[in-house]
Formats: structure tokens, sequence, C-alpha cells
């Protein structure tokens, strides 16, 4: 196992939920966190408060946009990173079987949020991650392995997160053996993100899920932080165990 003490990790979408939980986990084990935010300083600010031992910073940037992550990455504190935690994404939502529900253009701003987005990150930090031989992890969804749902939400993140869990095994591929690649296929987590639900869709995935309970947060940045420790794991992709039916 790769100890993570004094290395140092860029957290995309690091201000709250499932980004906010693996900042804190990485923290605690003696890693200096970067945690990017786009708008939201204040709430960056707060998460960064809470993170064990010192040296963490706040990294304001556009983690969807090429420019903004080469602007983001190019700062002379993320010289060396160790650890890229991918995590921001985006959505829609709208009714499922309305196929027009979804506009043409969030059909390409999730595409470029949800997939684009990574490969930017990935690019820009390729030389540095190669120097520290260090690792990336990628925010997928169970959505991108099996589309269900009464949301066109569920569909737009099923198409978008399938590429980027194709992305994630391409890129550990193209960046061994020096950079392991992997990602995470989490299901519903109660988060900020998942506020778009109605009270009747979250107790259908209740009712779906083998342990009949939504995902908790801490246990799926658990995952993250044990792949950024493995240093024998590249091209997997972990599906949270509170999902069924795979």
């Amino acid at each position: 196992m790769t100890s993570l003490v004094g290395k140092t990790a860029l957290v995309t979408g690091g201000s709250a939920g499932i980004g906010a939980a693996v900042a804190k986990q990485l923290a605690s084990r003696g890693v200096r966190v970067a945690i990017n935010y786009s708008s939201n300083r204040e709430r960056a600010a707060k998460t960064l408060s809470q993170l064990e031992g010192s040296g963490h910073i706040l990294v304001q940037g556009n983690a969807f946009d090429r420019e903004g992550i080469e602007q983001l990455t190019t700062l002379e504190t993320m010289k060396d990173l160790d650890i890229i935690i991918s995590n921001a994404g985006w959505t829609a939502f709208g009714e499922f079987n309305d196929l027009g529900a979804v506009s043409d253009d969030d059909w390409m701003k999730c595409y470029q949020s949800n997939v684009m987005s990574h490969l930017w990150l990935s690019q820009a930090c390729r030389e540095t991650l190669e120097r520290t031989k260090g690792c990336i992890v990628i925010s997928a969804s169970v959505a991108g392995i099996k589309p269900s749902g009464s949301s066109m939400m569920i569909e737009l993140t099923a198409v978008s997160k399938a590429a980027t869990i194709h992305l994630a095994k391409s890129l550990a591929k193209a960046c061994a053996p020096n950079i392991r690649v992997n990602s995470v296929s989490a299901g519903v987590m109660m988060t900020d993100w998942s506020k778009g639900f109605d009270e009747e869709h979250i107790e259908k995935v209740i009712q779906s899920n083998s342990l009949r309970k939504l995902v908790n947060v801490e246990e799926a940045a658990m995952l993250y932080v044990a792949l950024a420790e493995n240093g024998s794991m590249t091209v997997s992709f972990c599906v949270d165990t509170l999902t069924n039916g795979i």
C-alpha cells in the first residue's frame, strides 16, 4: 500500500458532497489538499477549515473548461501533484420517456462536463504525474453501467458516465506505467446534487438497492482514498455495493 503522508492532491468539485468527503479523508492521512471550486468561495473555505493538518489551499477555476483547467493546474502550487481527484460533474433534469425533455445544448454541456473535463485535466497534469508517479481517480456513476430511473437526467447521466468509465480505462492504458487511473461508480447519495430528485424517486432508489438504503457519502469517499493508496491497481471502476442488479 502506498503511503499518502506528504503527498499533494487536487480535488475538483471539492467544496461539497463527495468531493469534500474525499478531501477530508485524504487530509486525515497526511495529504496536502488543494480544493478546487468554481464560484462559492464561502462554502469552499468552510470545507477547507474542516481539514486536518496544514498546507491546504483553495484553487478557484472552471473545471469544465479547458482554459480554466490549464489556469488552475499551471499555478506554482500545482507543480508537485501526486493525486488528482477529478470529481466535478453536471447534469440536467427532465422526464425519462420524453426524448426532447433535454435540449441539445444540455446534452453537449453534460458531455463536456462529464467526459471532456476529465480528459483535459488528465492532459494538463500528465507531465507532473509522470514525474511523481501519481494517480487519477475519476468520478463516474453506476448509471454509466446500467441506465434506469424515472428522470431523463438518468439517461443523460448514463450516456455521459458510460463514456467517463471508458475514458478512464483508456487513460489507464495510455498513461501506464507511471500513472494509475481509476474511476468510482457510486449510486445515489444525499448531496446537493441529489436535491433534484423528489421523495418518490429517492424511495424507488432505496427499494431497488439490495441493502435498502442510499449510498453513504463517507463510505463512498473511502473508495477514492483506497484507490489512491493502492499502488497495484489501475483500469478499475468500483461499483458501490449499495447498488443492485448490475
